[in-house]
């Protein structure tokens, strides 16, 4: 499957990127809590962090007012996006934030042994399959990789291909396979690995423009289920660590 760089390059919403400083998405906010609650990361840890897909950088901003004493990198595509994030934390004076071009298809062999654990928010079900991002990941040799993401707890991958209207943006919203993915992870070495649903704990309205932003409903028994378009979304959290 090809790489296709025109939804992270040409048409991106700024605003997506920078309300988050703000305002961090409540995955984002349950995904490091989770981290906490499995001893991967505490307020004393002092580990080196990237961040693959940052974007502007804003869930290591969250995570570093969270975890303070780690250093943090984010590798984004974006020049832009890159920019604007080494220039917010410049003007926080944040010193364990930095953000610089990564490409996860051609990530620099100069990261290797460089980092303790890698995340990923929100990307890989966003990228034309997952085989070759994570063993990218896995290449840069850190002692754990944890991931945010669209996952099904059967044996099928759905690949889906959205045409925003609204945008006019084309975008992969792909679901993967939960005991693939971890098949994957443990034939490469992490083969310890923990994972859950997200369950969102609050509400959230339907766009009024029809286009792909995400909504809930609530189901019987209470639970939100996430809606995004026409597209359900079974959010988990994954936390692989080399056995």
């Amino acid at each position: 499957m090809q790489q296709r760089t025109t939804e992270w390059i040409e048409k991106v919403d700024l605003t997506y990127h920078s309300r988050q400083f703000s305002s961090p998405f409540r995955s984002t906010v349950l995904f490091c809590k989770w981290l906490e609650e499995l001893n991967c990361l505490n307020a004393d840890s002092q580990l080196k962090i990237a961040d693959i897909g940052t974007g502007q950088g804003a869930n290591i901003f969250h995570m570093s007012n969270k975890f303070k004493k780690c250093n943090y990198l984010g590798l984004d595509i974006n020049t832009d996006l890159i920019k604007i994030g080494n220039n917010f934390f410049k003007e926080k004076k944040m010193t364990n934030c930095r953000l610089e071009y990564g490409d996860i298809y051609n990530l620099d062999s100069k990261h290797i042994s460089g980092f303790d654990g890698i995340v990923s928010y929100q990307t890989l079900s966003w990228l034309p399959g997952y085989e070759t991002p994570l063993k990218a990941m896995m290449e840069l040799d850190p002692e754990w990789i944890a991931l945010t993401s669209l996952f099904y707890d059967g044996n099928a991958d759905c690949y889906i291909d959205v045409k925003n209207f609204v945008k006019d943006k084309n975008s992969s919203y792909n679901i993967y396979s939960l005991p693939r993915i971890k098949e994957f992870l443990t034939r490469h070495g992490y083969s310890n690995i923990q994972s859950t649903p997200f369950n969102i704990d609050i509400d959230l309205t339907k766009p009024v423009d029809g286009g792909m932003g995400t909504y809930t409903r609530i189901m019987q028994g209470g639970h939100k289920l996430q809606i995004a378009g026409p597209l359900l979304m079974p959010w988990h959290f994954i936390l692989a660590r080399k056995q």
